[in-house]
């Protein structure tokens, strides 16, 4: 039996502390379920879930919408004997969900052109399992239809595709295949570092010869395609980088876009942490920065978070100053306070209330001793104190988060790709 729908997962985050006794909270993924599909074959309509009465027929490549499923049907059990009630010019019927009759997705007829820069073989039918060996070399095909569908199993949106085409063996489809005309280059003037050797080709696609291996260093940008999101990836991005022997494209796995020059001085009164690209401010591997008045020689923006690159006696580095001040204000003092911890307690990554670590109730009653206090501008005391595993902030007794914060950008990462900072 073919099939087509993968089953669901969930994780457990797992939180402990040598003082503190946390519950295991389970976080549920998000699924990607279907809610069209598209009739391989003849398909039968029924009155009633337990297929007793018959009401019709559908003909072949046409998309249903699903509004209800059986009160047993589930992922891992995905069979003919589970059904889905569908809308349908008669009102609502129930279909098998047979996956030898239906495939996710939404069927479209059309026809276009397109040039494959690939070998693919032939499929009989939009099914994966239908292979039917046959392998064509990169040319010119004619489209006369599409079946796509979001076939991430959880989180972000991974679109596949069956063509359907045009061959000498009569029509065939082809699967999830690239072709020059999917290309939607954005012309832009910038450019990309890289950090690592990085291949390149003569098109947007790993799938080809490459031409050649760039070095680390920095190189123009004439246009970029920003791929759609994949699981864990963010949004992959091409570049077409100007070199000598001509335009190649490259997909970095890391990478800073759009770097600018800059001249003059950057302040950093209470320090903060320099790297050698920006990255996690919490990442381990850090120089520390002393206070002081540094030559700035370059930015780069994520969003509205602005990294500086500086010079300091030993090297260059990337510095954040918005974050640094954050992470650590003007006015912090030393102390040995002992500070009561209560259900009521929660902790924070710096002084700000939009950074919180951990949440009220999860810790046990308990005394610890700060070893820093700040005082905010709301006259709130900030306590420092030594955690298990990292410090945190916490304020004083029990201190409730006011009722309206602006909303701020996300402090705590810079991502280190993508177009941010044209």
């Amino acid at each position: 039996m073919k099939k087509w729908l993968l089953s669901g997962a969930a994780f457990l985050l797992l939180a402990s502390s040598a003082s503190i006794l946390a519950p295991v909270r389970a976080k549920a993924m998000v699924i990607n379920v279907p809610w069209d599909v598209t009739l391989l074959r003849e398909t039968m309509m029924y009155e009633d879930e337990a297929f007793t009465k018959p009401a019709g027929s559908l003909s072949p490549l046409q998309t249903v919408h699903i509004t209800k499923r059986d009160s047993g049907w589930s992922m891992a059990d995905h069979t003919e004997e589970k059904g889905y009630l569908i809308e349908t010019w008669q009102g609502e019927k129930w279909i098998k969900a047979d996956p030898e009759t239906l495939v996710p997705g939404k069927y479209k007829a059309e026809t276009a052109t397109i040039t494959l820069v690939d070998k693919q073989e032939l499929y009989d039918e939009p099914l994966q399992e239908t292979a039917s060996g046959t392998i064509i070399s990169p040319q010119q095909v004619t489209v006369t239809g599409t079946i796509e569908w979001d076939g991430a199993d959880f989180g972000p949106p991974r679109t596949i595709t069956f063509y359907r085409i045009q061959t000498w063996l009569g029509d065939k489809w082809i699967y999830d295949s690239f072709y020059k005309e999917a290309v939607r280059e954005k012309a832009v003037s910038t450019t990309v570092d890289l950090f690592q050797d990085t291949d390149s080709f003569e098109l947007p696609y790993t799938g080809l010869t490459k031409k050649g291996t760039l070095k680390t260093g920095r190189y123009p940008v004439t246009a970029v395609w920003e791929l759609p999101p994949t699981l864990g990836d963010g949004s992959p991005t091409w570049y077409k980088v100007s070199l000598p022997e001509g335009e190649r494209w490259i997909l970095p796995g890391d990478e800073l876009a759009g770097v600018r020059e800059t001249t003059g001085k950057i302040e950093l009164p209470t320090g903060g942490k320099g790297f050698a690209k920006p990255t996690y401010y919490d990442d381990e591997n850090y120089t520390e920065v002393a206070p002081g008045s540094y030559d700035a020689f370059e930015t780069w923006k994520d969003g509205e978070l602005e990294w500086v690159h500086i010079r300091t006696e030993s090297e260059a580095l990337w510095v954040n100053p918005g974050l640094a001040l954050k992470v650590r204000p003007a006015g912090i003092i030393p102390t040995d306070d002992d500070i009561p911890l209560t259900s009521r307690s929660a902790t924070y990554k710096y002084p700000d209330w939009s950074r919180i670590h951990n949440m009220k109730g999860f810790f046990a009653s308990q005394t610890v001793k700060a070893f820093e206090k700040w005082l905010s501008p709301e006259g709130i005391t900030w306590y420092h104190v030594h955690g298990t595993w990292d410090d945190w902030w916490i304020p004083e007794k029990d201190a409730e988060e006011p009722a309206a914060q602006p909303v701020e950008p996300e402090m705590n990462s810079a991502a280190v790709f993508g177009q941010n900072g044209q």
